[in-house]
């Protein structure tokens, strides 16, 4: 009889590593620092969902700048002068919530008991709106880093525009902690070529250099030199071998990241990810998965904790945290001291800045918006009436910042009242982007995130498509960033498909939180502009042409403000021809040849959706009342416009080379493709007998929470 073989699922028990090298530093940092550690994975292991491996391999990083390097105020987490910081590998969110509960801020420990939990304050990833003390939504890799850029641009410009000899208002670095999946992104490497560029000194990158990716290890994928490649870019790079033995390696880097003035610094740090950890320690397993009972048990063992207890802060510890935290609040009233002497002796900069930063617009501001008079004033491409109301608002709006990439000449989005903003030159308010679509956005969105400025950035719309992970942060993260995309339709001709958006517009569309905004002509665009300052909390894409656009008899900036009215007024219609930009020109011209056929025809110029949805059900009525045949136009998918139209001219497929004239012909976006389809909308409803009422439909709010994450 042979051996019986043990069962195959008996468990192994886990034992705890052993400490082969001591630390180098005082016992209570590294308790700090375990304590961080523990904190993190608890939260882990408490929601059974998310991240441990980073913010236990990041913890001395953590604790370094919390306890030394910056400066910060729980009681004030908006105080202009605090030390920025972010942390781009959002998925190791723990680590910042261990650390804002840890510092002061508003987060207990309850709040960090309900980790991923609907409705709570530490939401799986960093929420600006949601967690005080979260500077930008971070998770989706790479971006991150760029908001990080955004801030260093925003301190080095507000310290040229506001500070003085006598006042520095604004000194403070910006911190990011990130991770290797961030610098594999394009969008870091379009952002950082800029930042090294631009001589960002204040900027300090701590790049947590584990070897490790969700399938396993970088040698699968990622075996480029990081250091050389931000050496190119401009930055000082330095690297820092060991954090789990001790911090002082650290510290004397991030000092040297300090004391650098003229380049933004990164810093390569080896970490092992799950440290601490038995059997996940330096493995992929640690990444995106809670350690388990047993393991997390054997961490706390080698951290030298109770591994009975969770959740749980030693008294030293808070005690320690609790006296750093009364240094930087201190600090905080010292600044405040120096401004109140600012403010008295510079009242005008002082008022500007409050205004800047409560996100209220010049007293009259709107007004300055141009005028336009129908008949009289030349016709032009809205791309060029954008160019007017951009310049007639950045003299009087310093917060107005912004450029294109590498397409000014296109986008028309010099200002004329400010310079570029170079290295030497930081007072200036026009940025070079350079062909980095989608950094740029998410440059954008960290000086909006900074306070006090409300960003702009141009390019065509088709590669808005570059952009779009930006520019879904903008609209999550309730950033009211100004997106200026011109060359709109198949109509910018000869550059071919490849240039002309086809799909762009609905991709837009349908993102919550965007108002996407299509202007006809001059009052229309001067109406989406006067939109997009009203919307601090909404980011706004104005669409423009290339090709020059009739002015619209009908329209005003009261009008278009509504989202949609009535340009061909009809009191009881036959057809309604609804459309966006320069598909309205086409529509009036086709409604005066179906009206002169005995069809009463309405035109409706529709600038934005999303407004017009906002309207009451009343006004809604009066321009669609749904029982009408309405066909829409717009060259551009049709998707969308069903809500609507009965019936849609519209792109499905691809556009062709050639000049713009002859593309919207071959599309049928003529008037006489118009006066031909109108025709058979009206008749086929004839021979149907009933108009469907497109308004005639319940419409359900299936959000269950006040506000979800």
């Amino acid at each position: 009889m042979g051996m019986v073989e043990e069962p195959t699922n008996k468990r192994t028990k886990i034992e705890p590593k052993v400490r082969t090298t001591p630390y180098d530093g005082p016992d209570l940092e590294l308790k700090a620092i375990n304590t961080i550690r523990a904190l993190s994975a608890d939260q882990v292991q408490s929601a059974n969902s998310g991240h441990p491996g980073a913010p236990m391999g990041c913890a001395p990083m953590a604790y370094i700048l919390w306890s030394e390097f910056m400066n910060y105020s729980p009681s004030n987490a908006k105080w202009w002068n605090r030390d920025r910081f972010v942390l781009s590998n959002g998925h190791g969110c723990a680590l910042q919530y261990s650390m804002l509960h840890l510092t002061g801020y508003d987060l207990t420990i309850e709040d960090l008991k309900q980790f991923r939990q609907i409705g709570s304050k530490t939401p799986g990833h960093p929420e600006s709106f949601v967690t005080g003390g979260v500077e930008v939504c971070t998770g989706p890799l790479g971006q991150g880093i760029c908001n990080a850029i955004g801030f260093a641009i925003a301190e080095k410009h507000m310290s040229a525009s506001y500070n003085t000899d006598d006042y520095s208002v604004f000194d403070h670095h910006t911190y990011c902690i990130c991770g290797d999946g961030c610098l594999q992104e394009g969008v870091s490497g379009e952002a950082s070529s800029l930042a090294g560029h631009l001589g960002l000194g204040k900027l300090i990158v701590l790049y947590d250099d584990n070897k490790i990716t969700i399938d396993g290890s970088t040698d699968l994928s990622f075996t480029e030199d990081v250091g050389k490649r931000y050496e190119a870019y401009g930055w000082q790079v330095l690297t820092v071998g060991d954090v789990a033995d001790g911090i002082k390696d650290l510290r004397t880097a991030i000092e040297q990241g300090k004391a650098e003035t003229g380049k933004p610094t990164i810093i390569k740090i080896r970490t092992a990810i799950g440290y601490g950890s038995p059997t996940k320690e330096g493995k992929a397993s640690s990444h995106g998965a809670p350690l388990g009972p047993e393991d997390l048990a054997g961490a706390k063992k080698f951290f030298e904790f109770d591994p009975t207890k969770s959740f749980h802060v030693d008294d030293d510890v808070k005690e320690f945290f609790t006296k750093r935290t009364a240094e930087t609040e201190a600090k905080k009233e010292e600044w405040e001291a120096m401004y109140a002497k600012y403010a008295e002796a510079n009242a005008d900069k002082a008022a500007e800045l409050k205004r800047r930063f409560n996100n209220e617009l010049p007293a009259d501001a709107l007004s300055q918006l141009p005028t336009f008079e129908i008949g009289k004033d030349k016709d032009l491409a809205s791309r060029q009436f954008s160019m007017q109301c951009l310049n007639a608002m950045a003299p009087i709006m310093p917060e107005l910042i912004g450029g294109s990439a590498d397409l000014t000449p296109s986008n028309l989005t010099a200002l004329k009242c400010s310079g570029d903003f170079q290295k030497d030159t930081p007072a200036g308010r026009y940025l070079r982007f350079g062909v980095r679509e989608h950094g740029m956005a998410a440059i954008c969105n960290g000086l909006f995130a900074y306070g006090g400025f409300r960003p702009f950035c141009a390019t065509f719309l088709n590669f808005a498509g570059y952009a779009l992970g930006s520019i879904r942060l903008s609209a999550l993260s309730r950033f009211g960033v100004i997106y200026i995309m011109t060359h709109d339709s198949i109509g910018l001709g000869e550059d071919g498909p490849t240039h002309q958006p086809v799909e762009m517009l609905e991709s837009i569309r349908s993102m919550p939180n965007i108002n996407l905004c299509r202007p006809a002509d001059s009052n229309e665009t001067a109406a989406s502009y006067k939109l997009a300052l009203e919307k601090t909390t909404t980011p706004t894409v104005i669409c423009c042409s290339r090709s020059t656009l009739p002015g619209l008899e009908g329209s005003s900036v009261e009008k278009a403000m509504k989202g949609a009215y009535n340009a061909i007024e009809s009191e009881e219609p036959d057809l309604i021809l609804i459309g966006s930009g320069s598909e309205v020109g086409p529509c009036i011209d086709a409604a005066k040849t179906l009206s002169n056929a005995g069809i009463k025809t309405r035109v409706v110029s529709m600038p934005c959706q999303d407004i017009f949805l906002e309207q009451t059900e009343e006004y809604q009525k009066s321009v669609l009342p749904g029982n009408v045949p309405t066909l829409s136009v717009e060259a551009s998918a049709v998707y969308g416009w069903h809500r609507f139209s009965h019936a849609q001219i519209g792109m499905t497929r691809f556009g062709l080379s050639g000049s713009g004239k002859d593309v919207f012909a071959a599309f049928g976006f003529t008037a006489d493709n118009v006066v031909s389809k109108g025709k058979e909308l009206v008749e086929f409803y004839k021979k149907v007998g009933s108009v469907p009422d497109l308004s005639c439909r319940p419409i359900f709010d299936n959000v269950m929470v006040k506000d979800g994450h």
